[in-house]
């Protein structure tokens, strides 16, 4: 509708403005042909009285020539005619009735000048003179005048004319403003806009109709394909989407269960000792040779023998489990002390220490659990088989000023913080660049895939922090995982 209203007000205002022009032209060209027409008319005229006039100072006195003029004024009842001395004083019967001030011309050139001009009262006037030298040194001659009445009232007439067409044209203007605005134009631009709104907001569905066969109703059509098509778009993407997402958990998922399988040979050693105990103890139970606490002695060896190892499975099958990501809040110091304890049977089967040094304070941060006890566990697994001599693995939690890796030039904020600190063989500067890079492994063929870094570190990145490394050949690595701490989460999953 205001689009409407701005085109028709623009058109209207253009087509009054060529308009008032064009009757102003037409105006201003009628009455200078009308004026030519009377001057041509009243110089006519004096031509034929200036012969007169001086056939009668020819025969007669310049009073024959006043009652000749004064009868030629009677017989043309149109026409004011007036003998008139040029120089005579404003207050002479015979004087001109123009401002003396025009006259200059007619004294220098002795040729017939016509006057326009208006009394107090608004009346016009065309004063013709026509010289006739009849007497020297003074000059006189004829003044024709002639009323300019008609030649008023015909520009009235066309200004009056003028303003009411302009009048017609502004009401039918605004009525055609209302009736375009609503039905024709400001109806299908509002259901455009409607429908660009919903889209814009995710609603892509519900098809635009709009009636008649003009641009806004092509420009509909294309809408509602374009929308069509960011669906089709929409779906694909999120089909893909939900793909790469199981593909991820997948990978994820058997990273675990490779880790399970080293695990395991720990475990086994680990469980080696409880079940000894257990088997011995039933043996000394089953000979009937101790006493009654002696027997219950035993039996409490076994039950904390018997729970010892339900605690290394339960923590071993709740690690293999494939679970939902689930983001809480915990102590990240909780979590790594819970991956030690997990990680020590087969740390301790490569003769390697592995050990978690005291944090004085709590670090909250919100991180899923298992996956982040996955990334530190394919770290603890990395640093293990980085000595095969054996040595101590140490693990550090807390908070310090970090900068992420896409924003070197910003100033450091503070990061929670898991450090993985081994004593192996290190990593060469040209491999350290690449070994978050999926597939790349520098372990010999059969004892990995490459995938284990770059999965730890996508978990890591979507849990908005990264994974750094440094490494100095032959005195060991440290991987250091950064997330953000409990505020900077809160803020992200709001």
């Amino acid at each position: 509708m205001r689009l409407t209203a701005k085109l028709v007000i623009a058109f209207v205002l253009v087509s009054v403005i060529l308009m008032a022009v064009n009757g102003y032209m037409t105006m201003q060209r009628e009455v200078q042909l009308r004026e030519r027409q009377i001057q041509l008319w009243t110089g006519n005229l004096a031509k034929v009285l200036e012969q007169s006039v001086n056939t009668a100072w020819a025969k007669g006195s310049l009073p024959q020539v006043f009652q000749l003029v004064e009868r030629a004024d009677l017989y043309y009842r149109d026409l004011d005619i007036r003998w008139v001395w040029f120089k005579d004083p404003a207050k002479s019967n015979f004087a001109p009735r123009a401002t003396a001030a025009d006259f200059n011309l007619i004294n220098a050139s002795q040729k017939p000048v016509s006057i326009k001009q208006r009394n107090i009262q608004g009346n016009g006037f065309l004063f013709t003179y026509h010289p006739i030298p009849i007497i020297p040194n003074r000059p006189g001659g004829l003044e024709l005048t002639t009323r300019l009445d008609d030649l008023d009232k015909y520009v009235w007439y066309t200004l009056k004319n003028t303003v009411i067409l302009m009048g017609i044209m502004i009401l039918l203007s605004g009525i055609m403003v209302a009736f375009l605005g609503v039905n024709v134009v400001g109806r299908p631009l509002q259901l455009l806009i409607d429908k660009t709104r919903r889209a814009g907001k995710g609603d892509l569905c519900g098809d635009l109709e709009l009636g008649g066969n003009d641009e806004l109703t092509e420009l509909g059509h294309s809408l509602n394909d374009m929308c069509r098509q960011l669906m089709e778009s929409q779906d694909q993407v999120q089909a893909e989407t939900s793909a790469r997402i199981a593909a991820l958990e997948q990978l994820r998922h058997v990273d675990r269960l490779q880790t399970v399988g080293r695990m395991a040979s720990g475990i086994a050693h680990e469980l080696g000792t409880p079940l000894n105990v257990v088997s011995g103890r039933a043996d000394l139970i089953a000979s009937g040779k101790l006493s009654a606490d002696q027997v219950s002695e035993s039996a409490q060896t076994i039950k904390g023998e018997s729970d010892r190892m339900a605690v290394i499975i339960r923590q071993l099958l709740d690690f293999a489990r494939h679970r939902t990501p689930n983001r809480i809040r915990v102590n990240l110091y909780e979590v790594a002390h819970q991956t030690k304890d997990l990680m020590s049977p087969l740390a301790h089967k490569g003769n390697v220490t592995l050990q978690l040094e005291d944090c004085s304070k709590e670090v909250m941060a919100y991180v899923d659990v298992g996956q982040i006890q996955q990334v530190l566990t394919n770290l603890i697994v990395n640093a293990v088989q980085a000595m095969p001599l054996g040595g101590t693995i140490t693990m550090r939690v807390g908070r310090r000023p970090a900068k992420p890796p896409e924003a070197q030039d910003s100033s450091a904020v503070q990061y929670d913080f898991i450090d993985v600190q081994d004593e192996g063989e290190g990593i060469s500067d040209e491999a350290i660049d690449h070994i978050f890079e999926p597939f790349f492994t520098t372990k010999q063929i059969g004892e990995g895939t490459g995938l284990g870094l770059s999965l730890s570190y996508g978990i890591i990145k979507e849990h908005g922090g990264w994974i750094s490394a440094t490494s100095h050949l032959g005195k060991g690595s440290c991987l250091s995982i950064y997330l953000p701490p409990e505020e900077n989460a809160c803020s992200d999953e709001s």
